[in-house]
């Protein structure tokens, strides 16, 4: 569902309203908050574009098995980068100085027949081990804390813990004589770890979840796995077999903490659900995970969509979008943002998010996942591919989530009234075979400005004006961008 723009423009005259303030923060299309009206324009998810050299790590220790993949955190740190990932026992760790090139550092943390290994966590280790955290099942990620006054807890490490066999008070209620919640580790080095609370919040239930720090709040936001199912969905897949027997409800619910130990929800299956499927989604689809970080003033979801269907269970990832962090709309279509490979490829059926938002590397957001070549279940065809799991990324150039674009028959956009602190626009946009013109209308629709034509493909383009173009605008103004075998990704005010 698209979220209602607050102003429209009718007969001539601005809605009644405080105008939407544009500043420097640069304004996506996301959803319809800056749409008022658009005419034979059409908003597009614009795919990541896959690094060619991917998968950039891969199994390659005994100890490792089949599967690496992020579960777990990619993060640039002072002069490398550091990866903690789920493979084998637990946790592994690698290292590279550009991110595509990595080394396993051999550790004395965890040793395999007497030699050191680049295991950090191990789930099977005894109570007295390095490292060893009681409950462990499976990591979630980890986090450099710049914030943290205690220097053994810089990193931090959130991960699934599970107590089997419980019949207490704090049973997890999708998970039979279990006890499920976020457990924390901290650690001075990101090497050797120290459990801090195996239960600080049981208000998550299951892998797959994931948090951001949110600068606007000063708040940690953790977004995890909760079971969920609305009247309107239940009744719309009532005649589809395959959901009936196979559609379990996974959903993502919101909590939050100043400290990422005290959370606002903590009792088992309490926090608000915040993504789930709707009606429009395929029968039996379900939210496995959704990863969210701020931009420029928003905030983005990487939504883990779980398609289940009897030919083949697909996970991809889908885009959200949210003023607030809080209430999310899905975006366009629904298309995947970075999708399952074709045949032959490492990524065939199952990707995941890293835990943490994308790299910015000069102009590109570099988005690190986890890919697998096995499906997961419910499947009972013979595609069911192999047990291998991988870590790659994809990349955009920067506000490139989606795009409104128009082909050579033309189309317009306009948006509700805003305020601008001046006429100097600069747009995000790709018209180098196309054009796109820009015009300033005032609330009667009276031109205020118009624009030369912009043909080029760039990143930052500074809107040129006709005439003399006013240098204070004192009154709200709509914009309309009128395109022509184009895209326009963006448009803010410096």
């Amino acid at each position: 569902m698209a979220i209602i723009p607050i102003f429209m423009i009718a007969s001539g005259l601005f809605a009644a309203g405080d105008p939407i303030v544009i500043d420097a923060r640069h304004q996506l299309f996301l959803d319809d908050t800056l749409v008022a009206s658009m005419e034979n324009v059409t908003r597009c998810v614009q795919p990541a574009t896959k690094f060619a050299g991917n998968p950039v790590l891969r199994p390659t220790e005994p100890w490792e098995g089949d599967v690496v993949i992020v579960y777990g955190s990619i993060l640039r740190d002072g002069d490398r980068y550091r990866a903690w990932y789920h493979a084998g026992p637990g946790v592994c760790y690698a290292e590279s100085e550009d991110g595509i090139t990595w080394t396993k550092p051999r550790l004395d943390v965890i040793l395999v027949d007497g030699a050191p290994t680049n295991i950090l966590i191990d789930r099977d280790a005894a109570p007295d081990s390095p490292n060893a955290l009681p409950h462990f099942y499976e990591v979630f990620g980890v986090s450099n804390d710049d914030r943290e006054a205690d220097p053994e807890r810089r990193y931090k490490m959130g991960f699934l813990s599970i107590e089997r066999d419980y019949t207490g008070p704090r049973q997890d209620p999708f998970h039979g004589n279990q006890r499920r919640g976020l457990a924390v580790a901290g650690s001075p080095d990101g090497i050797h770890w120290t459990l801090i609370d195996s239960w600080s919040t049981e208000a998550i239930c299951d892998g797959a979840t994931h948090w951001m720090f949110d600068p606007a709040r000063d708040k940690y936001v953790l977004y995890g796995r909760t079971k969920y199912i609305a009247p309107e969905v239940k009744e719309a897949w009532a005649g589809d077999a395959w959901a009936q027997a196979n559609f379990w409800g996974r959903s993502v619910a919101r909590t939050e903490s100043p400290d990422f130990l005290d959370w606002d929800f903590k009792d088992p299956a309490s926090a608000p659900v915040v993504m789930t499927v709707d009606p429009a989604d395929a029968p039996a689809t379900e939210i496995y995970s959704m990863q969210v970080f701020p931009y420029e003033g928003a905030y983005i979801g990487l939504v883990q969509a779980f398609l289940s269907r009897p030919e083949g269970t697909l996970l991809e990832l889908q885009l959200a979008a949210s003023p607030d962090g809080v209430a999310f709309t899905r975006v366009a279509d629904r298309a995947p943002f970075i999708p399952c490979g074709p045949v032959s490829s490492w990524d065939r059926f199952n990707n995941s998010a890293a835990n943490n938002p994308p790299i910015e590397i000069g102009d590109e957001l570099r988005f690190y996942y986890g890919g697998r070549t096995y499906r997961h279940s419910p499947y009972e065809g013979d595609d069911k591919g192999d047990s291998g799991g991988y870590i790659g990324f994809a990349s955009i150039q920067r506000d490139r989530f989606v795009s409104l674009e128009a082909s050579f028959d033309g189309g317009t956009v306009t948006t509700p009234p805003v305020m601008l602190p001046s006429a100097a626009v600069h747009v995000n946009a790709k018209a180098d075979f196309g054009e796109i013109r820009v015009t300033l209308l005032d609330k009667e629709g009276a031109v205020v400005a118009e624009s030369e034509p912009i043909r080029q493909d760039g990143l930052d383009i500074p809107v040129a004006w006709t005439g003399d173009a006013p240098a204070r605008l004192d009154e709200p103004v709509a914009l309309r961008f009128a395109l022509r075998n184009a895209k326009l990704f963006a448009f803010w005010c410096p």
